[in-house]
């Protein structure tokens, strides 16, 4: 019966380190492999799992095989099928009967049912590194571990911005208010986490900086369309304040009062991009023709529709709603405006596409 000792790296240590492709087949193969990383990082686990496996491969009789299959860099999907795949080819090329799977017992045991979906694991052997139980070697290891970038980004950051808000709070005797914005920081850092918006807060830095340096009207109509919401948002809720009015009656006119200060900054925003690619990128966004149109009927049809919401709310009975609402001058003069608009502007839309597209022939 053929044997595999398989030795996993999941976060490819032994590429990006040692600078060894995977997967690693034979003995001498993989003693070099890992006398490689443990020359580049002695304190790398994965060097001492590799000797382990090779000790494990010698202690079986001649028909055995040792075999090392590394990931990527970026833990996750996209390693779990890297190791999927040089699984597949490993154990068509080999064919064993059984497997050892030797582990550090970190990460790679994740990848577990990866394996057992695809062979029977008869062994698991678990390396563990023995460290010293002083005082001076637990210090030594917290220190490797705060110069992990992975355990710094995750979590020493977050610790830092709260001592950092709790300190500032307690010298200006605002424990209470440094408390809610530790709250309210460590949610955002939560929610960020949780629907993975690091890259896009990244993404939006970036562009900040970007249009800082080149001088983007993007960026400086964004920011005025933000300023603009935010008036809005506060002048509505002081226009409101002090009214005795239902919940949803207050959100409906809360939306009403701020709906076309929203159409405002939209528009605002669609300007900036405009003019940018104009003059920085020299293209026409023809394909914004129709916002305006579209922007200004939707509004005026949701301002009327909020409208005859607003007297529903009321309980007016529905004959009064049609005779002195629907019926009403102001009703359709939005209702109709906003789908003759629609129309203008679904018409110039396609006038101009046709424009375009003969004068891009």
């Amino acid at each position: 019966m053929k044997t595999l000792v398989l030795c996993i790296d999941r976060d490819n240590d032994f590429g990006e380190k040692a600078g060894c492709k995977s997967p690693i087949v034979g003995r001498d193969d993989n003693l070099k492999a890992a006398q490689m990383l443990a020359l580049t990082d002695p304190e790398d686990s994965d060097a001492n799992c590799l000797f382990a496996a090779i000790k494990t491969y010698d202690e079986l009789d001649n028909d055995a095989e040792i075999v090392t299959i590394c990931g990527d860099k970026n833990v996750g999907l996209k390693s779990d099928m890297e190791i999927a795949r040089q699984l597949d080819e490993i154990l068509e090329k080999i064919k064993p009967d059984r497997l050892i799977l030797v582990t550090d017992g970190a990460e790679d045991e994740y990848i577990i049912p990866i394996i057992e979906s695809r062979m029977k694991i008869d062994v698991v052997k678990r390396v563990i590194v023995k460290q010293s139980q002083t005082l001076e070697g637990t210090y030594y290891l917290i220190k490797r571990l705060m110069d992990d970038e992975k355990l710094q980004r995750r979590f020493m950051l977050p610790v830092a911005i709260i001592l950092l808000i709790w300190g500032i709070a307690a010298i200006f005797g605002a424990i209470s208010i440094g408390t809610s914005v530790i709250l309210i920081v460590l949610g955002l850092y939560l929610l960020v986490r949780v629907f993975h918006l690091e890259s896009v807060i990244t993404r939006i830095g970036r562009e900040i900086i970007t249009g800082l340096r080149m001088g983007r009207m993007t960026l400086f109509s964004s920011v005025l369309a933000i300023f603009i919401i935010i008036i809005a948002f506060v002048s509505a809720a002081q226009v409101l304040t002090g009214k005795e009015i239902e919940s949803l009656e207050y959100g409906i006119r809360f939306v009403n009062e701020t709906l076309w200060w929203i159409v405002a900054a939209v528009l605002l925003i669609a300007l900036g991009r405009f003019i940018d690619a104009y003059f920085k990128e020299k293209k026409v966004l023809w394909n914004y023709s129709i916002l305006p149109f579209t922007l200004v009927a939707f509004a005026l049809i949701l301002s009327a529709s909020l409208a005859i919401l607003i007297e529903v709310i009321h309980k007016r009975s529905l004959h009064t709603i049609f005779t002195e609402f629907i019926f009403s001058v102001p009703f359709l003069a939005k209702i109709i405006g906003g789908l003759l608009i629609a129309f203008i502007g679904s018409v110039l839309y396609h006038i101009i596409e046709d424009m375009y597209k003969e004068e891009k022939k």
